[in-house]
């Protein structure tokens, strides 16, 4: 902004210097025959001229022109991309040039510095040409002879020694400064588009390498999205898998032990046999829905229909039921702020506790203890069935331990007496309602 406000500056000052330089020509075409006539010299003034002076209404033309000249340039200035601005002002400095008596050319340095800014590439050399040929032309002396036009040299013959020199003095200053100032411009101007070439470069550098950091971020969204996918699809797999197996193997673990029972009572009692195979029943319906809703990615049944304590117990009542084996619950924690991933949680981790306890433990007693203290649940399910040593954590164990990952739980087992596991669950909201 700084360097316009400059080019500004100098283009004002060349089209002020260039007024008054016209108009000091101008006047000296006009005062000096005047000032002949009044020192009676007439003659004199008469005989050193090489030719007709035009008649004074010519001179007219200069201020005229001038004037055109200044609102021409504000008016294609206001305007963009106006491409009659390169013929007028021409034109126009042309005429005020030949009223001059071609004299005086630095008004063409003018237009060059009003419109050589508008301009880019083949245009602007083009415009820079034309004008450096009328300016070299309007330079020569064989114009004014041959046109039999009266030169300001005559002009200033008429005068005396030292006036002549101060005439001649003041239009050498004028159209030395003339150049200058334009010389300056168009420096300026150079300087003004290499910082702009300059900056321009960078900007496209910096671009290109912001369009390379993009693709390299759009390739690495594009990996991450990917990978999303396949994690996405390994999760909904394990998810599937973990809520197939826990229902499944919950339901047939019941049928299975259920099944055992009924044939051991077939020839004892065949009405509770009968009874036995009712329960067995209903409890492979209640697997089938547990399925179909894992499969649609819902909660437990029992949850949906009933609450954490009261689901518990159903489960309970439910597996010793469809078993031989004696399930005992003791909830020490009622009203539990929980939310539904924790409350899956639990029943889930009861749920494989108990089917792993009475398919691989042959337990028959079963005891479920859940409590909650300073913000945290335990769940610990101990049974007397047959322990393991050193247990392998299979496709159940594997589970309740994912599902505790994902809540920041722990677990641990220990198979020496019977079989344990006792779970740990944070709660974010607390103990308690």
């Amino acid at each position: 902004m700084g360097s316009n406000h400059t080019l500004a500056f100098f283009r004002r000052l060349m089209f002020g210097l260039n007024m008054i330089v016209c108009s000091f020509l101008a006047g000296i075409y006009a005062f000096t025959p005047y000032f002949a006539v009044q020192q009676s010299e007439g003659l004199r003034f008469a005989q050193q001229l090489n030719a007709l002076p035009d008649k004074p209404w010519l001179l007219f033309g200069v201020p005229v022109g001038l004037c055109a000249l200044f609102a021409a340039s504000v008016f294609f200035r206001r305007q963009q991309h106006c491409h009659a601005a390169y013929f007028v002002e021409p034109l126009l400095c042309l005429f005020v040039i030949y009223a001059l008596h071609l004299d005086y050319n630095g008004l063409l340095l003018v237009a060059v510095v009003d419109l050589a800014d508008g301009l880019r590439g083949r245009r602007r050399i083009m415009f820079l040409g034309a004008m450096a040929f009328l300016y070299l032309v309007t330079s020569m002396d064989i114009l004014p002879s041959r046109l039999r036009m009266v030169t300001i040299a005559n002009y200033f013959a008429f005068y005396n020694t030292h006036a002549r020199l101060f005439f001649q003095n003041i239009l050498g200053l004028f159209t030395a400064l003339n150049l200058i100032f334009f010389l300056i411009y168009m420096v300026l101007l150079v300087g003004q588009r290499t910082e702009e070439n300059a900056a321009t470069r960078q900007l496209n550098a910096e671009l290109a390498a912001v369009n390379g950091q993009l693709v390299q971020l759009n390739e690495r969204l594009k990996t991450y999205a990917a990978e999303s996918e396949r994690m996405a699809e390994t999760r909904e797999r394990n998810r599937l898998a973990r809520e197939i197996h826990d229902t499944l193997g919950h339901t047939l673990t019941g049928i299975t032990a259920g099944a055992d029972a009924c044939i051991t009572m077939m020839e004892v009692s065949p009405e509770m046999a009968k009874k036995q195979m009712e329960r067995i029943a209903t409890a492979a319906r209640q697997g089938m829905n547990e399925v179909r809703r894992s499969v649609s990615a819902l909660r437990p049944d029992a949850l949906e229909r009933l609450h954490l304590p009261e689901a518990l117990r159903q489960l309970c009542e439910e597996m010793q039921q469809t078993s031989r084996a004696s399930v005992n619950l003791q909830l020490e924690a009622h009203q539990l702020r929980l939310s539904a991933d924790e409350e899956d949680a639990v029943y889930r981790i009861v749920q494989e506790s108990v089917t792993n306890a009475i398919r691989h433990g042959q337990a028959s007693e079963i005891w479920i203890t859940i409590t909650a203290a300073s913000r945290m649940m335990s769940i610990v399910v101990q049974d007397n069935g047959i322990g393991c040593k050193t247990p392998k954590p299979g496709f159940g164990l594997r589970h309740m331990q994912e599902r505790l990952h994902l809540l920041g739980g722990t677990l641990q087992t220990n198979g020496e007496n019977g079989f344990r596991i006792e779970a740990k669950l944070p709660l974010r909201w607390g103990d308690t309602i």
